[in-house]
């Protein structure tokens, strides 16, 4: 009897196929002895499926129907046997899922779905656990359902998969939408945090990416997706979480959530782990691999600044001769135009590579990941923001930094997180065995468990998290603190409940700051609608000090309140995005920034404080701010339309979920200005007009065209598919 290892190799090799009765015969006798072992020597075979002869076909499929790997059976039953054939149409999706054939395990977590249970469901990212999502909304008829995704690149990639149901749902993404009687709400944390008193009720909810319930060292998020939790158990009977690699929930939390949990390790492609040489240097190695590797390949670094500095490297290692992609070089030239002609993002598409971080403008990274996935490039340097929170993959990952963000130990990737990027390697249909390339041993498992603190409180479970929770679910430890946060003496209980967004710790810390200004200084703060420099820099200096703003200010490349102040003033003066952003890039490079540090400050300002957190911050100091003035009698504060308009970048307030959806600023700005649409439109008339018009005429080149029909195809209805 052959071992599962020599198999193994004799799969992996191209000789098996040109006699392979016997290989398929001792495949056979594995997969019934051992399943999961059996599972993966399958889909090795599979690897090759192209290359048997035909009557060699009929028995590997039937050999994979017994691994319970239905959607890799050839679509021609004819050649199968009869209970072959009827075990594949039974796993077979109809309805708007007509054509979808689900796995063995899917199988089975749709059923507890569609029975009504709700389900923690742990399992591989190349599982398939959206599709569970999709099957489900089409099994059944509700009328609300709530999808809390991590990130907004993952709100319009979900976006596009929903339009399957557009004929019964309205499918909502931000505030101001339209609702219908059915609506599919496909949101993040804070988006849902801030629209649910607009959501009647919920049928069903889904949170994709569950581990992020733990509180992490982004506190603020995870705290928030605890509260969406909360919030969301209150009002809907069933719901559907998932996420990878997690190997149990608290017992307790399984009890209140009344739910199931499900870890699985089914596979539907194989993972092959290949260390990498350090010598004569990481870069050398890459460029040594990349020249040899065959297929597409991500390539994770720990921050843009770690992007950056392979491409240069790897650029002066090779010569890496200019792309002749007509599309790729348009691209260039307008990301030159737009931000600056050194920046290395320019510089990378000019020679067909792509670079994803957190701090490319929506759009743009929309586009890198479309031009990965047509295989315009081939080669795309990435952060977690691409790992975590786009659904891509790639034949080939090579993790170049062990590190996630810092510099530090303390930062070195888990085997989680691990995992996590490991899970882009290979692809259904696409690739049966994806390549991870690694420089430092991948960390031990560590059999990772998630904590859920909104229903399994303990000391390390934030304080606004206890505020949002019923008093006989509080441990009897926690009592005390729960109690003195009651009675602060600064903010009535209430109050104190509405505010979402920072520790209540933190905006006691405030209220009682501004308590005890004299009443001349605490004037300064009862501005409204249109501030000066100095209204300004007065509640910037409450954010950074009092409110914890600090922290996130810095990571947007905001590194004292003066520096706040200054640059929102810049920007409120010139209320001009592209103006802007082109006067503080030149400042800073005459400063002696180089280009990229100098391009993409601007746009982590813009995209992470500008247009995020500060409005937030903004909104709970306005809060804040008007309960001490009313206990201390002076007119109220009003700096809520403010905060809207710097939100929006003092552009219309639809261009920002226009460019959600794909479209860019730029080209939604050349629309208004040839009169396609009116920025004073509603959101939904912009899209039906759009939908109805030809576009692409309107782009000055092959890029432009691209992204327009991109975003025309995202609002057509018809969906993304999986």
């Amino acid at each position: 009897m052959i071992t599962p290892s020599a198999l193994r190799e004799k799969l992996n090799s191209n000789n098996w196929v040109e006699n392979p009765f016997e290989t398929l015969g001792l495949l056979a006798g594995i997969v019934n002895n051992d399943p999961e072992i059996g599972r993966e020597l399958t889909i090795r075979a599979l690897d090759k499926r192209e290359l048997l002869a035909d009557q060699y076909r009929p028995i590997l499929d039937e050999i994979t129907a017994n691994t319970g790997l239905h959607p890799y059976i050839d679509h021609d039953l004819s050649n199968l046997s009869t209970r072959t054939a009827l075990i594949h149409a039974a796993h077979e999706a109809e309805g708007e899922m007509a054509g979808y054939v689900v796995h063995s395990a899917q199988a089975r977590i749709l059923s507890y779905l569609v029975a009504g249970e709700s389900v923690v469901l742990s399992a591989p990212t190349s599982f398939g656990k959206s599709l569970l999502i999709d099957l489900t909304i089409a099994s059944k008829d509700f009328k609300n359902v709530v999808l809390i995704v991590p990130t907004l690149a993952l709100v319009e990639e979900t976006r596009r998969r929903m339009a399957r149901f557009s004929n019964r749902y309205s499918i909502i993404t931000a505030t101001g939408q339209t609702q219908s009687e059915k609506n599919i709400f496909v949101l993040t944390q804070e988006r849902y945090l801030s629209m649910r008193a607009e959501i009647s009720s919920v049928d069903f909810f889904a949170i994709d990416e569950f581990y992020k319930l733990s509180i992490s060292d982004d506190g603020a998020r995870s705290t928030q997706l605890n509260e969406a939790l909360l919030h969301l158990i209150k009002v809907s009977p069933q719901f559907f979480m998932l996420g990878p690699s997690i190997h149990a929930i608290p017992e307790m939390a399984s009890e209140r959530l009344n739910c199931r949990f499900v870890f699985e390790k089914f596979q539907t492609v194989v993972t092959e782990l290949i260390p990498l040489s350090k010598e004569p240097s990481k870069h050398e190695s890459l460029a040594k691999l990349l020249a040899q590797t065959e297929g597409q390949t991500l390539i994770y670094c720990q921050s843009p600044a770690s992007t950056r500095k392979l491409l240069a490297d790897y650029l002066k290692i090779r010569d890496i001769p200019l792309t002749s992609d007509r599309e790729l070089l348009e691209a260039a030239d307008w990301t030159s135009r737009n931000y600056h002609d050194q920046w290395l993002v320019s510089v990378a598409l000019k020679h067909g590579i792509g670079i994803h971080h957190g701090r490319l403008p929506r759009a743009l990274a929309r586009f890198m990941v479309r031009a990965f996935e047509r295989r315009l490039i081939d080669v795309l340097l990435c952060t977690s923001t691409l790992i975590e929170g786009v659904n891509t993959s790639a034949k080939n990952v090579v993790v170049f930094d062990n590190k996630l963000g810092g510099n530090t130990k303390k930062h070195l990737l888990d085997f989680f997180t691990f995992n996590n990027i490991r899970g882009r390697s290979g692809r259904m249909f696409e690739h049966f065995i994806g390549n991870v390339y690694y420089f430092d041993e991948p960390p031990q498992e560590e059999l990772p468990f998630v904590d859920i603190p909104a229903v399994n409180p303990t000391d390390a479970t934030p304080s606004s998290l206890l505020l949002q929770m019923r008093e006989s679910d509080i441990p009897l430890s926690l009592i005390g603190k729960f109690e003195s946060l009651r009675n602060n003496g600064f903010i009535e209980f209430e109050q104190l409940r509405s505010i979402s967004g920072i520790e209540p710790e933190l905006a006691i810390d405030t209220a009682r700051y501004l308590y005890q200004l004299p009443l001349r200084s605490l004037l300064a703060f009862s501005w409204s609608n249109r501030p000066q420099y100095d209204d300004i820099k007065t509640t910037s200096e409450v954010i950074w000090e009092h409110m914890g703003g600090s922290n996130s200010a810095r990571r947007a490349a905001v590194f004292s309140a003066s520096m706040m102040t200054f640059w929102l003033w810049e920007l409120y003066k010139s209320r001009n995005v592209k103006k802007f952003r082109r006067t503080m890039i030149a400042s800073q490079i005459q400063d002696g920034k180089e280009p990229d540090d100098a391009v993409e400050n601007v746009l982590a300002f813009l995209r992470s404080w500008a247009s995020f957190n500060y409005p937030k911050y903004l909104t709970l100091l306005n809060e804040i701010v008007n309960v001490v003035l009313s206990k201390r009698g002076v007119s109220p504060a009003n700096y809520l339309p403010f905060a809207t308009q710097i939100e929006h970048l003092f552009q219309p307030t639809t261009f920002s979920t226009l460019e959600e959806y794909g479209l860019p600023v730029e080209i939604a700005q050349s629309l208004v200005d040839k009169r396609v649409f009116s920025d004073q439109d509603s959101f939904d008339d912009i899209v039906s007009t759009l939908r109805r018009s030809d576009l692409v005429e309107f782009g000055e080149n092959q890029f432009e065209k691209g992204m327009i029909d991109d975003f025309q195809l995202g609002i057509s209805g018809k969906p993304k598919e999986i």
